[in-house]
């Protein structure tokens, strides 16, 4: 390939054009890196919404339905009452105390079964209670947590669209800036932004490199100067723009 002369002047100009793409390149990384985390974000708030829908769902699970069982009950407790009347009516007929204390024990032991069954349906009615309080507890909270999730929603897409804007304006300005700068000149910068990518383009400073910190020797700071050609560092082949101020 015919090596195309240029002057200090040109290739200075050059290297201006390059700082500036890099500038935008820099940027437009930013701002990617930037848009690498929304999504997952996104992702975060349906799953934490499906962890507590989950968690709804395993609670009515767990719901049982003691309606058919208290009705048994219930029918225990009637069935037991009548088998009191019964006992109070066989008490009017019993001809000696002996007898009497019989039935009155059983009529007690009646009771008692009564007072037994009574509770747990009480015991039952509470847990169904319990229940059915926890399962309104979760619905508030998910539905709070469905609420702030949207508000969330909201503004992660806000900011997708307006990065979306922003690279779109970032590439258009791109291209423009890529248009300008020499073809020859252009792919030297593509191949080191493929290893140094936004950092293409690095000052001399105190005689070392801007990029990697090599020292470098006095004929390099003196092509540096002289800019007669685009110089690159030894060590990391960036390409120095200028020698930085003390």
């Amino acid at each position: 390939m015919t090596k195309i002369e240029r002057s200090p002047d040109e290739i200075r100009a050059i290297l201006v054009q390059m700082a500036e793409l890099q500038e935008l390149d820099r940027e437009m990384i930013q701002v990617r890196q930037q848009m690498a985390v929304l999504p997952p974000k996104l992702r975060a708030l349906d799953a934490r919404l499906a962890q507590e829908q989950q968690a709804i769902e395993k609670l009515g699970e767990g719901k049982t339905d003691s309606s058919h069982e208290r009705r048994k009950m219930e029918k225990e407790v009637r069935e037991l009452e009548e088998e009191i009347e019964k006992h109070q009516k066989r008490q009017m007929e019993v001809k000696t105390n002996k007898e009497y204390a019989a039935v009155n024990l059983e009529i007690d032991l009646l009771r008692r079964k009564i007072d037994a069954v009574e509770t747990r349906i009480l015991e039952g009615i509470e847990k169904e209670e319990a229940h059915e309080h926890r399962v309104t507890q979760a619905r508030q909270k998910y539905d709070r947590l469905r609420t702030e999730s949207q508000q969330e929603r909201q503004r992660i897409e806000e900011q997708i669209r307006t990065k979306n804007e922003k690279i779109a304006r970032l590439n258009s300005e791109r291209d423009r800036r890529r248009q300008a700068i020499p073809a020859d000149a252009l792919a030297l910068y593509d191949r080191l932004s493929e290893r140094h990518p936004g950092e293409v383009v690095c000052p001399a400073v105190r005689s070392h490199c801007g990029g990697c910190h090599i020292n470098l020797v006095n004929q390099k700071m003196l092509e540096i100067r002289q800019m007669k050609t685009f110089v690159r560092c030894e060590g990391c082949l960036r390409i120095f723009s200028s020698e930085a101020e003390e």
